[in-house]
């Protein structure tokens, strides 16, 4: 009797140990889709994006299913060409110089969103000095450096958003689009470094007078270029927007 109800304890401490949130705990950094491999239990999981919280048997499986949540289609509504091709940020070639005056695209918006005249290089090719207003944190800066030039939807986020299918020519008008001012804009190092490749769902600017803002421009890139939103992205920017609305902004 002794020997069979240690032997219930002993399995009964054992379920408690495969329950805990350590023993669960899935081991490995997560990849571009915000997925990794389960090497403990096997499978495919994926704890962010727009899959977040899908298992799957494999990648493969995950990335047909991506194909459906995306819509399996380019913004012209044409079949997508192929599966999902891992982001890397060289697929979209940034800071270019298409008017050959040495002053590359991130250059040009720090010129365009000066306050003041800006300071440049003996060259005349980068900026110094200028009075920035970013809007993220409230702050004002003066020196080049201390600012970072933001894809306002990332990169990332606008490859697993769509832009996968995009051909080399559309990644690219992605990355410089200076047309609509705030595709593009100047904003604190730490605060564009702190956002990532996040969407509103896991990050917001600091400066909360700003998110309205914020997250109307963010719909209005995704919908410019036809690119998807996940289930967690509509409702953060749906309770932002509630907010705004009940402030009268």
């Amino acid at each position: 009797m002794t020997r069979t109800f240690g032997a219930l304890a002993l399995l009964a401490a054992t379920l408690l140990l495969m329950s805990s949130p350590s023993a669960s705990a899935h081991p490995g950094g997560l990849d571009a889709h915000g997925c990794h491999h389960d090497r403990q239990n096997g499978g495919y999981h994926c704890h962010r994006g727009p899959l977040s919280g899908h298992a799957f048997q494999s990648k493969q499986a995950m990335l047909r299913q991506l194909e459906g949540v995306s819509g399996g289609a380019t913004t012209s509504g044409a079949p997508a060409p192929g599966g999902y091709q891992e982001y890397d940020r060289d697929l979209y070639r940034h800071w270019t110089d298409d008017d050959g005056d040495c002053q590359n695209v991130r250059h040009e918006v720090l010129i365009a969103e000066s306050r003041v005249p800006v300071s440049l290089t003996a060259d005349g090719c980068r900026v110094v000095t200028g009075e920035w207003h970013d809007p993220y944190t409230g702050r004002v800066f003066k020196r080049a450096r201390d600012l970072d030039v933001d894809h306002v939807v990332p990169l990332a986020e606008a490859h697993r958003s769509g832009g996968y299918r995009w051909s080399a020519a559309q990644r690219e008008r992605y990355a410089n689009d200076m047309s609509a001012p705030e595709h593009l804009m100047a904003v604190e190092l730490g605060a564009n470094r702190s956002k990532g490749a996040d969407d509103p769902a896991r990050w917001l600017p600091e400066n909360r007078a700003y998110r309205c803002a914020y997250v109307r421009t963010w719909v209005a890139i995704k919908q410019g270029w036809g690119l998807s939103m996940d289930p967690a992205e509509r409702r953060a920017i749906a309770q932002v927007e509630r907010t705004c609305a009940n402030r009268g902004q």
